[in-house]
């Protein structure tokens, strides 16, 4: 199976907010979301997955939450040994963009969309002598795809901040925030990587007007 701009955009999707969950010789491939602002972010992941994958998901509220799971072992194979994601316990501390996507320009360019829709977030910060300072940034537990994703923006010509990391009382695992400070990222995002998040994307357009 051949990795498309679609798949690696699915592998962004999934490193962000999905999972693989194995049951003796069954494997079920899912993803969850927010019913308010991620909606329109699952039905292209619909339309993916029937694209690239052949198959036929959908997805549903449940329990305050949007869920989405298809069964396929030979999917769940592609992403596991061929593409060697992590699954199952510590995924969120381990996982790491794929080496095959991370060196190829353009496939890496739609994987750091999906991550972003997902584990992104758009935002006006303070800062001095700047009362709304336009800002992206994705967080995640795993250091090593934070350093990844910051190698990598680095090479698309992003003005990438310092990694920060950052501790809750919720988490028992640190959280690593990949910054990107002001306006001109915020337009070159747009016009180099975009987002299939509805809303973060015109929480992004509102901030450079």
């Amino acid at each position: 199976m051949k990795i498309t701009p679609e798949i690696a955009e699915i592998v962004g999707i999934y490193i962000g907010d999905g999972h693989i969950y194995r049951k003796g010789n069954k494997f079920q491939i899912g993803f969850t979301g927010n019913p308010i602002t991620d909606v329109e972010l699952f039905e292209r992941l619909v339309e993916l997955i029937k694209k690239e994958f052949g198959k036929y998901a959908t997805f549903k509220v449940r329990a305050n939450g949007l869920r989405m799971a298809f069964r396929s072992k030979e999917i769940s194979d592609f992403l596991i040994k061929k593409l060697r994601l992590i699954y199952g316990k510590g995924k969120s501390e381990k996982i790491i963009i794929p080496e095959e996507i991370a060196n190829t320009r353009d496939l890496a360019k739609h994987t750091i969309r999906g991550i972003m829709d997902t584990d992104g977030t758009v935002f006006v910060s303070k800062k001095p002598r700047v009362e709304r300072y336009p800002t992206m940034e994705i967080t995640t537990n795993s250091l090593n795809l934070a350093n990844q994703l910051r190698t990598i923006l680095l090479n698309q010509n992003f003005r990438v901040g310092n990694i920060r990391k950052s501790t809750s009382k919720l988490s028992k695992h640190p959280a690593y925030r990949v910054p990107l400070y002001g306006k001109e990222n915020i337009r070159k995002w747009l016009r180099k990587i975009g987002f299939s998040n509805k809303y973060k994307r015109d929480r992004a357009k509102s901030y450079i007007q």
